[in-house]
């Protein structure tokens, strides 16, 4: 799956590809951007975004992944004063501000008015 973002004040097109990547410590290096990478990027853009030119530079990006891919926003089982908000899968910045919102209520209210089901930390729990 690609996403992008255009280019603004002629800055350059930033285009990416989400597809699970492989599975590191949070202490490992960058893995580097390699020969297949630029292939597989320019093969889209030439695609689908052809008034585009070459690509200019690359680089990988790693982030926190919960296995469904969906955000945890819950308590802490069992530290009830504690708000957690993790793995956002690389695609939690675009609801930055609804995730405020929620763990703002959480914290000031003990509850949200949104429907927080999908998100809890249980869901995991395999017992």
């Amino acid at each position: 799956m690609y996403y992008g973002f255009p280019s603004i004040d002629g800055t350059g097109l930033k285009l990416g590809r989400h597809d699970g990547g492989e599975v590191i410590s949070p202490n490992d290096p960058l893995r580097p951007f390699d020969e297949q990478d630029t292939i597989d990027l320019q093969n889209f853009i030439n695609r689908f975004m052809p008034q585009h030119d070459a690509l200019k530079f690359g680089k990988t990006c790693k982030y926190s992944m919960t296995p469904d891919e969906d955000f945890i926003i819950d308590f802490l089982p069992e530290h009830r004063n504690i708000v957690i908000a993790a793995g956002f899968s690389g695609h939690g910045f675009k609801f930055s501000s609804a995730v405020g919102e929620v763990l703002a209520d959480l914290t000031l209210n003990g509850k949200s008015k949104q429907d927080l089901s999908r998100f809890k930390l249980s869901r995991f729990n395999t017992n």
